[in-house]
C-alpha cells in the first residue's frame, strides 16, 4: 500500500482507486482497463463489477480514494470531479453509487476519504469484449489524467 504524504489529522494519508465496469461490455470495461495500465507501487488498485456496502470498509482508512467508471454521456475529455457523501444512503442489490459508499463509510467509521469521480466517456455497449477505437483513444487520455491527478497527491 502506499504513501501519499501527510494528512491534515498527522496521519499517513493513502490513495486508492476504486474501478467498476463489466469487462463483457466494450467500452464498459474502461475502469479495469484503467486499473491495470495504473498499477504499480502506489496507489492501490482495486476492480469492482459493482460497488457494494463492503466498499465503505475497504475505504475507511484512506485519505484519497478516485472512483473510474465508464460513461455514457460527455464529452470525450475524461471528466475527474470531486465528490462527496450523498445526503441519502441509497443503494440497490444490483447498484451503489461512491457518494453513497462515502455516506455510509462516514455513517458507520466516523469519516470518509476526500474522493473524486473519474468519468472516462464510451461508445459501444453492446457485448462483446475489447474497447472500440474511440473508447481506446479516452482511456489513454483518462489514464494520462489519473497519473497527474496522482503525482499532486504523492507530493
Amino acid at each position: 500500500m502506499g504513501e501519499c504524504g501527510e494528512g491534515e489529522t498527522g496521519r499517513q494519508e493513502r490513495s486508492r482507486g476504486n474501478t467498476g465496469g463489466e469487462t463483457s461490455k466494450a467500452d464498459n470495461s474502461h475502469s479495469p482497463a484503467l486499473a491495470l495500465d495504473a498499477r504499480g507501487p502506489e496507489p492501490t488498485l482495486e476492480f469492482r463489477y459493482q460497488l457494494n456496502v463492503e466498499d465503505a470498509y475497504t475505504i475507511k482508512d484512506y485519505g484519497v480514494v478516485v472512483f473510474a467508471d465508464a460513461a455514457a454521456e460527455g464529452g470525450d475529455a475524461p471528466a475527474l470531479v470531486e465528490i462527496g457523501p450523498s445526503a441519502d444512503i441509497a443503494f440497490t442489490t444490483h447498484e451503489m453509487a461512491p457518494a453513497a459508499v462515502l455516506a455510509l463509510c462516514h455513517e458507520l467509521y466516523g469519516r470518509a476519504p476526500r474522493a473524486w469521480l473519474l468519468a472516462i466517456r464510451g461508445e459501444d455497449w453492446e457485448m462483446g469484449e475489447g474497447l472500440s477505437a474511440r473508447g481506446r483513444e479516452n482511456l489513454a487520455r483518462a489514464a494520462a489524467v489519473l497519473r497527474e491527478f496522482l503525482k499532486g497527491v504523492r507530493s
